[in-house]
């Protein structure tokens, strides 16, 4: 079995999402587990650079596939550089994932878990959604149908 991560930005960026991947990623590859990471070759502060499309970082194989460049400050770009970071990552998990394999998915770029789910039922692997930046407290101020004060509370005090 191997965990496979997905997320725009991992070692050596320092974004937050970044930097909690990256911590998990070496522990368990510290414990022995076979850890690939998915990503992107940009910097998060650094757009300018670009990273290797692979290399083995402390035990982890990271793949990291090609996106646009256009930027956070322009909307228009910033779709396209998720679209062609959502083509390129799923093309890559789609090869590598097999039977049995764990798909984790974060938040970055949003909903792509929404492809991964298909792609790891394809074939035949688990996936788990790493879920960041959740505000319980805005869906308990708007009264969202399901979301009760029980289930908002116990997500707020942790």
């Amino acid at each position: 079995m191997k965990l496979v991560f997905i997320n725009r930005y991992f070692y050596p960026d320092h974004s937050a999402t970044s930097q909690m991947l990256s911590d998990l990623a070496f522990f368990l590859s510290g414990e022995g587990h076979s850890v690939h990471v998915v990503t992107s070759r940009l910097r998060y502060d650094h757009p300018e650079e670009t990273l290797l499309p692979s290399e083995d970082v402390r035990n982890i194989t990271v793949h990291r596939v090609w996106t646009s460049r256009f930027g956070r400050h322009f909307l228009p770009g910033r779709a396209i550089d998720y679209l062609t970071f959502y083509l390129a990552a799923s093309w890559k998990i789609f090869r590598l994932l097999g039977q049995g394999d764990v798909l984790i998915t974060k938040t970055d770029p949003p909903m792509i878990s929404v492809l991964a789910a298909w792609i790891a039922s394809v074939r035949g692997a688990k996936l788990v959604n790493w879920l960041q930046d959740l505000f319980p407290e805005v869906a308990m101020s708007l009264e969202v149908q399901g979301f009760n004060g029980r289930i908002g509370q116990s997500l707020l005090c942790g």
